[in-house]
C-alpha cells in the first residue's frame, strides 16, 4: 500500500510541476513585446491560469492522500522528479519561439506533449477519483490544444507579422 502511495505521489508531483512550468511559459509568452494581439495575450493568460488550477487541484489531492498515509507530518520539498517529468523534459517542450508563428507551433507541440504525459499517468493509475480528476484535466488540455491549433489555422486572425511566416 505504501509503494502504491509513493507511486501515486510521484505522478501527482510530476504533473503539478509540469503544469507549473506550462503556466510560467504561457505567462511569459503573454508578456512578450512582439505580441500586440490582445486576443492572443488573453488566450495565453487563460492557458496559464488553466495550468495553475490543474496544479492546485493535484496538490490538493496529494495533501488529502497524505492525511491518510501519515508518512511524515510536514510534506518535504520535491528534490527529485519521477518518470513522467523526465519524459516531459526529454520531449524538449518550450512553448516559445522568436516570433508568434514559431511560438504557436511550439505551443501546439507542447499541448500535444502534455496530453501524452497525462494519458501515460492515467494508464498507471487504478480507476477512481484521481483517474477521474486527470481525465477531466486531460479534456481541458485537449480543448486548449484545439484553441492553439485554431489560432494557427486561421491566418486572417493573426497579426500581419505572423502571416508572412506561414
Amino acid at each position: 500500500m505504501l509503494v502504491e502511495y509513493q507511486q501515486t505521489a510521484e505522478i501527482l508531483n510530476d504533473l503539478a510541476t509540469i503544469n507549473r512550468e506550462r503556466a510560467k511559459a504561457y505567462e511569459e509568452a503573454s508578456f512578450l513585446n512582439f505580441i500586440f494581439n490582445l486576443e492572443l495575450r488573453g488566450s495565453f493568460a487563460l492557458l496559464a491560469n488553466q495550468s495553475r488550477q490543474n496544479s492546485y487541484s493535484l496538490r490538493q489531492f496529494l495533501e488529502q492522500m497524505q492525511s491518510h498515509f501519515p508518512v511524515s507530518k510536514k510534506p518535504l520539498p520535491q528534490l527529485s522528479f519521477g518518470d513522467l517529468y523526465n519524459q516531459w523534459k526529454e520531449m524538449g517542450v518550450s512553448f516559445s519561439g522568436p516570433n508568434i508563428y514559431d511560438m504557436l507551433k511550439s505551443s501546439e507541440q507542447g499541448e500535444e506533449a502534455i496530453q501524452v504525459i497525462y494519458t501515460r499517468a492515467i494508464e498507471q493509475l487504478p480507476a477512481g477519483d484521481l483517474q477521474y480528476l486527470l481525465e477531466t484535466q486531460l479534456r481541458g488540455l485537449q480543448t486548449s490544444h484545439s484553441i492553439v491549433k485554431g489560432i494557427l489555422n486561421q491566418p486572417q486572425k493573426m497579426p500581419q507579422r505572423m502571416k508572412k511566416s506561414i
